[in-house]
Order: structure tokens, then C-alpha cells, then sequence
């Protein structure tokens, strides 16, 4: 019988330090871009096919980010190596089963709860930093099935040296090893790509620094100081009762538009439930996404980017409840750190744009580095637009009505 073919995959010199490291817990730290996700399906598979007595898991922020990035690049890689046909998976408990045997259990952070229960030969994690560190906890006390290696790897871009990352997967430690990547180490990245980021974040700048070379930053001149993850970060209460639902729409097209829903419950507290967020998409497939969370959430009114009304007119033909939002940006501002300032704002955990987005929206800051604080900058704040909408949307419905 002839020899297999062996199977070549091709990866950059970090994604093979990456893969091959037999430390305890592997770091894949990266800027945006940098491979991460692909790097962390590949190792699952490798070890799943290494490791076939035990089981592995994989675990997302969220169940979109599993579906849209993770499985996406996990299917692309089985079917380059002729797995996808040959392998089981059972959608039901949502676990992959290899023909060697190893199982692999796909989970999300945003239900820490989920992580409990199964001994584990080995994990990975994806955008570690859009977890609650609770979930990071759960997923470290797995790792105790003799028959696997019990190695934990993360891959994730850094949220600033706030974010409770930095102490515990940034500094050097016994069974810890960082390997540190930047968007140009993704060698399938067009060159264009580079030149656009560049001139969108401003090359050198503190978000430039973050999401191109990966690394821990500082910011300065956070617009939400107020915000805290173990704060305002919360699971959804089964039980919650909503007075009204609203949503928030922000336009996109090469940049992310955003749709977001936000409940308003008895005590005045907003909840934050759910997040649409993608690039390059017509408005009747935001139509679409907005009759969905509509139907699902019962959504009275969407407050819309004014900037597009021939988008809302569109939504207003669809038979969607749309109307031009108040896009003044101090008043928004105010009013959503107020809200974050007397914790009567709280955010679903599988809303992990706006978590990311929070973490680092900035003032502009002039050329000697005086902050304006009238004035954000207009970088990675898409879902902070929408928000601001939402928000003030609430304000505004809230305000008695006086006739004359």
C-alpha cells in the first residue's frame, strides 16, 4: 500500500512557535489580522489527533464569534486535511468527534457555567481578552485528564494594561510562554489592507499600537473611565422583565455597521442584550437583521444614524419602526457615562464589540498631546455611535410630553 500524502500547511515562523510549544499555557498574542484564530483551530486539531483518549474544548467570547470565526476556520482546516468528511459532530451537545477518537467540545465564554463539568486533556481560547475572567478561571480548573497533555492555549489581541490579561498572561512566569505577533506577520494580508489601517487608527498611535503590533497600551483620555467588565459586563437574568426594548443603529459598509438592542427594565436600569456587527453588507440584509432582533426582542422604535436617511426611509418601508437618532455627541456622551457612572447600565457578556470598544475609546488628542475632551476620536468607535444612539434614545422617550 502506497505511503499517505502528507498534508502541508502553511504557517509563519510565530504560528510554528506557536503550535509546536510544549509549554503548560501558550500565549499567541497578536494585533489584529495576525492569524490567531486560524493558529488556535489548528493547534485544537493537532492536538485532538495527538491526544485521542481525552477530550479537548474550544471556547469563544461568544456563540456568534464561535460560528462566524472559529468553526469557519476549524471546517476550512479539517476539510485541508481530510477530516470534515470523516469526522462526527453532534451539533446537539455541540461536540466533534475525529475518526481517531479525539473529541473536541466547542463552548462560549459568555456562559461561564458551560465550562464546568468536564475533565479535559487540553483547552484553547479564543480572544481570551472579550472573557470574563471568571470563564479563564472555569477553563484552568478543567485541565485534569491524565491521558492529555493538560496544555491551555489563548490567542487574543490586548484590551490595555487595565484588563485583568495583563498581570496574569503577559508577564514572564514558570509554564507560561508569549509569543508576540503583528498584523505583518499574517503574510496573506494584502498590502492595501496595511495602508488603510494605517491611515485609519494613525500609524504609531496608542490603537495603532494595540490592534497592528498586539501590544499592552495605556490609554489615555478614555472617554468611559467608569467602565468596568466585572461590573457591566453580566449575564442576562432569565427572568428580567422589560418596560420597553429600543435598538440603536449605526451605518457601515467598508467600516462595521452595528445594530444593537437595549431593554429597559422597571428600576431604570438598561440592558444591553444583544449586538450585530459586520462589514460589507446591503441594507436589506440590515433589514433582515433588524425584522430578526425585532421579532425576537420586540423592539418598538430603532434609533438610526442619521447620516443615511435613505436607510432608514428603506427600513421604514420594511415595515421597521426606524427614526433619525439624536446624534449630539456631548449630550451622548454624558448620558451614557452617567448611566455607566450610576451602574444603571449593563451589558450582556455576548456583546463583545461594544466590551472591546469600551475598553479603548479615547479622546482626540492634539499634536503636542493635550486631550480635547469635547471631541473622540473617530477610531474603532462604531458600536460606541450606536450605543450613543440607544442611549439617547431612552433619554429622549423617557421626557414627559407636554402639550399645548
Amino acid at each position: 500500500m502506497a505511503a499517505a500524502e502528507p498534508i502541508v500547511i502553511k504557517a509563519s515562523n510565530k504560528q510554528r512557535r506557536f503550535l509546536n510549544s510544549q509549554a503548560d499555557t501558550v500565549v499567541y498574542q497578536g494585533g489584529a489580522r495576525a492569524g490567531k484564530t486560524w493558529a488556535g483551530a489548528l493547534k485544537a486539531l493537532l492536538l485532538a489527533l495527538q491526544y485521542p483518549a481525552c477530550r479537548g474544548m474550544i471556547v469563544a467570547p461568544s456563540y456568534p464569534m464561535l460560528r462566524q470565526a472559529v468553526v469557519v476556520e476549524l471546517c476550512m482546516l479539517a476539510d485541508s486535511m481530510g477530516l470534515l468528511q470523516r469526522w462526527q459532530w453532534n451539533k446537539a451537545d455541540n461536540e466533534i468527534v475525529l475518526p481517531t477518537g479525539g473529541r473536541i467540545l466547542l463552548r462560549t465564554a459568555s456562559n461561564p457555567a458551560s465550562l464546568l463539568g468536564a475533565t479535559l486533556g487540553w483547552a484553547v481560547g479564543d480572544e481570551v481578552a472579550l472573557w470574563p475572567k471568571q470563564a479563564y478561571d472555569y477553563l484552568q480548573g478543567r485541565l485534569s485528564d491524565p491521558k492529555g497533555p493538560r496544555q491551555v492555549v489563548f490567542t487574543f489581541t490586548p484590551k490595555g494594561t487595565a484588563h485583568w490579561t495583563y498581570g496574569l498572561l503577559s508577564a514572564s512566569r514558570t509554564g507560561l510562554e508569549v509569543i508576540r505577533a503583528t498584523s505583518h506577520d499574517n503574510p496573506t494580508l494584502p498590502a492595501d489592507y496595511f495602508e488603510r489601517i494605517d491611515r485609519e487608527y494613525g500609524r504609531g498611535s496608542l490603537i495603532w499600537r494595540q490592534e497592528v503590533l498586539g501590544e499592552y497600551v495605556a490609554f489615555e483620555g478614555l472617554v468611559y473611565p467608569q467602565f468596568d467588565v466585572e461590573t457591566h459586563v453580566v449575564p442576562l437574568p432569565a427572568d428580567l422583565h422589560f418596560v420597553s426594548v429600543i435598538g440603536g443603529v449605526d451605518w457601515g459598509w467598508t467600516n462595521p455597521g452595528v445594530l444593537l438592542v437595549g431593554g429597559f427594565d422597571a428600576e431604570g436600569v438598561l440592558w444591553i442584550m444583544e449586538e450585530v456587527y459586520d462589514c460589507e453588507r446591503t441594507v436589506e440584509w440590515w433589514i433582515e437583521r433588524a425584522r430578526e432582533l425585532t421579532d425576537k426582542w420586540g423592539v418598538h422604535t430603532w434609533y438610526c444614524d442619521p447620516s443615511e436617511p435613505a436607510n432608514i426611509q428603506a427600513f421604514k418601508r420594511a415595515g421597521i419602526a426606524a427614526v433619525r437618532a439624536v446624534n449630539e455627541v456631548v449630550p451622548g456622551l454624558a448620558a451614557v457615562g452617567g448611566r455607566l457612572y450610576g451602574n444603571t447600565l449593563r451589558i450582556s457578556r455576548d456583546c463583545v464589540h461594544l466590551i472591546s470598544e469600551m475598553l479603548a475609546y479615547c479622546f482626540k488628542q492634539r499634536r503636542e498631546g493635550v486631550i480635547r475632551p469635547d471631541e473622540p476620536a473617530k477610531i474603532n468607535d462604531h458600536v460606541m455611535d450606536a450605543v450613543r444612539y440607544l442611549v439617547m434614545g431612552v433619554t429622549r422617550a423617557s421626557k414627559p410630553r407636554i402639550y399645548f
